[in-house]
C-alpha cells in the first residue's frame, strides 16, 4: 500500500483549501436602465443577523446612484467579506458588499 509523502499531502490540502475559498466568492450583478456609464463607483457593506434573516443596515441603491436613471448593482460575497466572516460568525451575523456603479 502507498502512503502520501507530507509534501503531497499539503498539496491535496492546499488545493482543497483553495477550491472552498474560491467556491465561496459569489458575484451577482443588473442593471438599471441602460447601465453604468463608467463616471463613478460607492460601495457599501450590508450586515445582517441570524445567518441572513434580519437586516441590521439598510443600503439604498438608489440613494448611492444620486437620482440617476442608468446604473449597475453588484452584490458579492468577497474576499474581504469571508476575512471578517470568522470575526462576526459568533455573533450570527453575515456580511456582502453592494457596489453601484454610475
Amino acid at each position: 500500500m502507498h502512503t502520501p509523502t507530507p509534501t503531497s499531502a499539503r498539496l491535496r490540502i492546499l488545493a482543497i483549501l483553495l477550491f472552498a475559498f474560491a467556491a465561496s466568492c459569489v458575484s451577482h450583478r443588473h442593471a438599471i436602465g441602460l447601465g453604468s456609464t463608467g463616471t463613478g463607483e460607492q460601495s457599501a457593506r450590508q450586515y445582517y443577523l441570524f445567518w441572513g434573516l434580519m437586516t441590521v443596515n439598510e443600503i439604498s441603491a438608489q440613494r448611492m446612484a444620486d437620482g440617476l436613471t442608468s446604473y449597475e448593482i453588484e452584490t458579492r460575497y468577497g474576499f474581504w467579506d469571508m476575512l471578517i466572516q470568522p470575526l462576526i460568525l459568533p455573533l450570527t451575523m453575515t456580511t456582502r458588499t453592494i457596489t453601484v456603479r454610475t
